[in-house]
């Protein structure tokens, strides 16, 4: 993969990242009272992620946001946020090695 694609790879995952901190927030401010429609849309851009390693993940998260479960959703987040800056970490290592 080119450092140009890489960049763009990176740079895509740490807005994904910061939607997913903004939804955290909105989470343990709100906790039951949470807004799921805004959730959902909030999270559009992971909605779109075609990676393998979230893919059931986030086939999940929907489910959780569709049925309004708090607990259930705000765990899926915080797994897929550590998978995410995993990635992030991978690829800042493999940009430093260009």
């Amino acid at each position: 993969m080119s450092a140009n694609k890489k960049f763009f790879e990176l740079q895509d995952l740490i807005l994904i990242k910061t939607s997913i901190e903004k939804v955290l927030l909105h989470l343990n401010e709100r906790k039951e009272k949470t807004v799921f429609s805004w959730v959902n849309r909030e999270l559009s851009g992971l909605w779109n992620m075609k990676d393998d390693d979230v893919k059931q993940d986030l086939q999940e998260l929907k489910k959780y946001i569709q049925n309004e479960d708090y607990e259930k959703t705000k765990n899926k987040i915080l797994e897929i946020k550590s998978k995410i800056e995993a990635k992030i970490d991978v690829l800042y290592k493999e940009m430093l090695n260009y």
